[in-house]
């Protein structure tokens, strides 16, 4: 059973880039669902006239069974259509709902077709015509509608227009194979648009991945950038556990660009933000900051606080483009990220201990809880200001 659902899912939902799969799927549900609701009532609409239409040679079944259970299949379609299904906070319901939809379309182009057939074959040779007309007009606008997924759009093509067109072609007169011809060509068309359609949607989604990665990435490093470290600060923050954040700033790092140039200043901050991005791991994200300033957030057990010290150390025995070494400050403090104020809380708990690091020498990290919790100076130590000296005037 689970085989045959990966093997639908895979039929229904074509290979694409990893990338844009989800929002692919995500973006076909949702547009089904919308367009899907309007074909609905369309299809609903034309239950009773097909009823009245329909040959009294076919039988009662034909006449009345098959639009009775066209308008069951459309009612029940809308109540499904109506439900609010986050699909772009659950992508795994678009996937579910991609198959269903293309399984529920079988269904309703079996209705249709054999209702097609058995009135063609009940008719009357002049009046026949109408009924491979009707059907037509009805499967390429469930085509259209499906177009999204390609499978559920082929599926009506072939069902639809392939059967009554052999038909045609096998039991009608000259006029008929004409028209059968003109519908094959119809389909053809038709699935050439949708195919097309479906590359451009690809394709606009390759570009707007693109664009969203070159808005949030560092173009000198390739790290992201402060953007997309407050976005990832805000999925840590949907979590009760704790986050580490390292500021770290590469020391005296002006008297690099001044005596090598910026060119070569650019190629250490490229190979610093490779070390660092090394050091990131699973579930940590490393980030520029701008100028020399990059950082390291992820979950407390994800980022160790010992990562410091190992990054310190890496850094400074590394050889560096401008034919030397070069080391790095680091601030490190943890806290939690439910909102704005905590991030901003963190950042500037974080950024106090890189100052104090810079103050204590360079190459060195300073945890904000050590300055937190550091005894204040004793009371004979501390000068009051109405104590200062105060200047004579002459």
């Amino acid at each position: 059973m689970d085989g045959a659902k990966t093997l639908l899912r895979k039929a229904a939902i074509p290979d694409l880039p990893p990338e844009v799969r989800t929002d692919f799927v995500v973006a076909s549900a949702t547009t089904v669902q919308k367009q899907g609701r309007w074909l609905f009532v369309g299809l609903l609409l034309t239950c009773p006239f097909a009823a009245l239409a329909t040959p009294e040679a076919a039988g009662w079944f034909v006449r009345w069974g098959l639009p009775t259970l066209m308008a069951l299949y459309c009612l029940m379609g809308l109540r499904d259509l109506f439900k609010d299904n986050h699909f772009p906070q659950k992508p795994w319901r678009a996937e579910r709902f991609i198959v269903q939809s293309w399984t529920s379309s079988l269904f309703g182009a079996l209705l249709s077709t054999g209702w097609a057939v058995a009135c063609w074959s009940a008719a009357d040779p002049g009046e026949r015509l109408h009924f491979p007309v009707i059907l037509v007009m009805g499967a390429l606008a469930t085509a259209y509608c499906m177009a999204s997924i390609r499978a559920a759009a082929a599926t009506h093509l072939v069902v639809d227009i392939g059967a009554i067109s052999i038909l045609m072609l096998l039991t009608g007169s000259t006029l008929d194979m004409a028209v059968a011809v003109s519908l094959c060509v119809a389909g053809l068309f038709q699935w050439r648009m949708i195919t097309a359609h479906h590359r451009q949607v690809v394709e606009l989604l390759m570009l707007e991945h693109k664009s969203q990665q070159l808005a949030l990435t560092d173009p000198l490093t390739g790290l992201i950038n402060r953007r997309a470290l407050l976005d990832f600060a805000g999925k840590l923050g949907a979590q009760p556990a704790q986050s580490r954040l390292l500021l770290i700033d590469i020391d005296c790092f002006k008297v690099i660009n001044d005596t090598h140039g910026h060119d070569v200043g650019d190629t250490v901050l490229q190979e610093v933000a490779r070390l660092i991005g090394e050091a990131a791991g699973e579930d940590v994200c490393a980030a520029r900051l701008g100028g020399e300033e990059f950082a390291l957030l992820g979950p407390v057990d994800a980022l160790p606080p010992g990562k410091a010290i190992e990054l310190l150390c890496t850094i400074r025995e590394a050889a560096m483009p401008h034919s030397g070494h070069c080391t790095i400050s680091i601030g490190v403090a943890e806290g939690t990220l439910e909102d704005e104020s905590a991030w901003r809380n963190l950042y500037h708990r974080a950024d106090k201990a890189l100052y104090a690091a810079k103050q204590r020498g360079r190459d060195r990290a300073v945890h904000a809880m050590d300055l937190e919790t550091a005894a204040p100076p004793p009371v004979d130590r501390v000068i009051p200001q109405t104590s200062l000296p105060q200047r004579k005037v002459a």
